[in-house]
């Protein structure tokens, strides 16, 4: 097969990205911001306040550990996605063959299909409670109405799904925004509202809000000292959370869209404003409504927590966080299918991948999203380690890059080898626990990354293989001419003047939600007052987003015709 034969065979599923639908840093902050500021924040929040670890150990821990996954996302994710323009699910053919790329393709799918459903199932929660529905606190679901929440979020949250990259993107951007506002509502609104429940008077300074977040939010607990929980968790905790998609290289699939590598320092959209801006501000939110409620928050959902504190506009901001969340997972999860089942379209996968974790959502355990994205990293991060190992670190110790393939083999053994000795270490770890499962992940990376090194150099990675690295080096330059010829792209949109209106509109509602926090943190309005008027705003908000979609979807018609 000539190379303009093996151009033309390749499935749509396997093109790089083309020339032409390369994006600029815009398009990532608000992918970045729109699934990391997401429902499984407001899950983990409520994690940290039970950890048992002082205020300072979660504010000092949580920057520190955000900061290392930045850079895990910045030097070893980005530059790789860049390099190929390849997602990690295509990618995985060339480093360790068809056979283990088909196996780790379904590990993953299956997975990222869990933390699917956990974004649709934090959503129902704010449902749930609209419609009156019991707290699920089983594992599989005890309500027919909780049932059919979940279905019709779903259906929603896999139409935007399917709509691709593009898709995913631009409703993550559109409301961004707002939930950024929702979790400073939390540092405006809801520690003042802490403090006056528990007594404690007006919030003067710095050295107040920490002792009220120290006193009532989280309390370093004696059992936690009789564990040694402390600041190393809590880093430990935030570097790890995303391990899959950064250390694992799942984000490839986002950052093969990227002009420079250095759209990967993006992430800290992501890890700051979505992880530790919202962690804490989760962990003030779930604090304030157990105090309000008196209940213990291990009783409470997020919609029950939303709830109690912000009224309406708090249930919106977990339904909103929960489609964020969702529709990225549900994009990935359909790559790595995709390349199972090729014969399938793009949409054709979507809707499959979909319909399974729409009913998986349907099962309240899901909700567990530290353990479900804890879990899942370890047992994917041993490929990333091998793919780091042969992209990265081959080129510079005189290994060869995809040697195992210009070898011909459809599995790559040393590769298989090694990601099996992490499954070991993972199940030796979860049978006897000889350290804390916050810590897994270091070893978890090393043990694939050195052994990988060790066979491959043992079985062939040391040789030279000149010729088949000009061949591929000639069909990967052919096969990109291919995929820029055939790619055609809409005209860009231009803003019209109803169309700045609407946004300018729509920042003028969240500086007014602002303001209303502000003049309740001063005393000026009620609790219930403020509901109402973040409510108000809110829905000003996305009435703004709905008309200036509207007349977008107008401009594209025209751009089309």
């Amino acid at each position: 097969m000539d190379i303009l034969d093996k151009v033309k065979s390749t499935p749509h599923s396997d093109w790089p990205v083309a020339t032409q639908e390369i994006s600029g840093p815009a398009r990532f902050f608000g992918l970045y911001g729109g699934e990391h500021i997401a429902a499984t924040e407001f899950v983990i929040g409520a994690t940290l306040v039970q950890y048992g670890c002082s205020a300072t150990d979660i504010v000092v821990g949580l920057a520190i550990g955000n900061l290392l996954a930045t850079l895990s996302f910045a030097l070893l994710c980005a530059p790789i996605a860049v390099d190929t323009r390849l997602s990690l699910y295509t990618y995985l053919q060339k480093v360790v063959g068809v056979n283990v790329q088909k196996l780790y393709n379904l590990v993953f799918g299956l997975g990222f299909a869990a933390l699917g459903a956990t974004g649709i199932c934090v959503s129902a929660t704010a449902i749930r409670r609209v419609f009156d529905i019991p707290v699920q606190l089983e594992w599989y679901p005890t309500s027919l109405g909780f049932v059919i929440v979940v279905l019709a979020l779903g259906a929603v949250v896999v139409s935007v799904a399917a709509n691709g990259f593009k898709g995913v993107s631009r409703f993550a951007t559109k409301c961004v925004p707002w939930m950024i506002m929702i979790f400073a509502l939390a540092y405006i609104v809801v520690l003042p509202m802490l403090a006056d429940s528990v007594g404690y008077g007006k919030i003067h300074s710095l050295s107040d809000a920490f002792n009220i977040l120290d006193q009532y939010c989280w309390r370093q607990t004696p059992e936690a000292q009789s564990k040694g929980m402390g600041i190393w968790h809590v880093i430990a905790f935030a570097w790890t959370i995303n391990v899959a998609l950064h250390i694992g290289l799942n984000d490839m699939a986002v950052l093969r869209y990227a002009k420079k590598k250095s759209y990967g320092y993006i992430s800290a959209m992501g890890m700051f404003v979505g992880h530790y801006f919202a962690w804490i501000g989760a962990g003030i939110l779930g604090a304030a409504a157990s105090t309000v409620l008196n209940k213990d928050l291990g009783l409470l959902d997020s919609g029950e927590v939303t709830f109690a504190v912000l009224g309406y506009a708090g249930l919106l901001g977990v339904v909103i966080a929960g489609w964020t969340t969702a529709n990225p997972t549900i994009y990935r999860v359909t790559l790595s299918f995709n390349n199972l089942f090729p014969r399938f379209s793009y949409k054709q996968m979507c809707a499959i991948a979909g319909t399974v974790i729409v009913i998986a959502a349907c099962f309240p355990c899901v909700q567990a999203a530290d353990s479900v994205l804890t879990y899942l990293g370890l047992v994917v991060e041993g490929i990333g380690a091998i793919v780091i190992a042969e992209h990265l670190v081959f080129p510079h110790i005189g290994y060869t890059r995809y040697w195992s393939m210009y070898k011909g083999d459809k599995t790559n053994v040393p590769a298989l080898i090694s990601w099996m000795l992490s499954f070991v270490f993972f199940a030796l770890m979860l049978v006897y626990r000889p350290i804390h499962q916050n810590f897994w992940f270091i070893p978890n990376f090393f043990i694939p990354f050195f052994s990988y090194i060790i066979l491959a150099g043992l079985m062939g990675a040391r040789r030279k293989y000149d010729t088949k690295q000009q061949e591929e080096l000639e069909y990967e330059k052919a096969l990109q001419e291919y995929v820029d010829k055939h790619t055609v792209l809409a005209e860009r949109l231009r803003s019209t003047m109803p169309m700045t209106v609407a946004k300018v509109f729509q920042y003028v509602a969240l500086g007014a939600m602002a303001v209303t926090g502000i003049v309740y943190a001063e005393g000026c309005v009620t609790v219930e007052q403020m509901k109402g008027y973040e409510l108000a705003f809110t829905i000003v908000y996305f009435i703004c987003i709905i008309t200036s979609s509207l007349l977008e979807n107008v401009e594209r018609k025209k751009l089309q015709q």
